[in-house]
């Protein structure tokens, strides 16, 4: 019994109650399956760039100047 078809007729071969037991639990089972996905999902970090180590790979150990700061001290407030 591997395809959806099979299943819908063995189901359908089922006492009414048997069926209902069945639903049920399936209907457990997916609302389990639906918390355990949501839970892993949630505890999964996002990586971000580590620009540091980008910067020393492209630049090596020279120190950089903030151009920011530099830019400000140009500027009349």
């Amino acid at each position: 019994m591997s395809t959806v078809a099979e299943i819908e007729a063995a189901l359908e071969r089922l006492p009414v109650q048997e069926a209902q037991n069945i639903a049920r639990w399936l209907q457990k089972y997916l609302e389990h399956q639906s918390e355990t996905n949501t839970a892993a999902a949630s505890l999964t970090r996002l990586r971000l760039p580590d620009y540091a180590a980008r910067r020393r790979m492209i630049f090596g150990d020279k120190v950089l100047p903030n151009m920011v700061l530099l830019g400000r001290e140009h500027e009349h407030w």
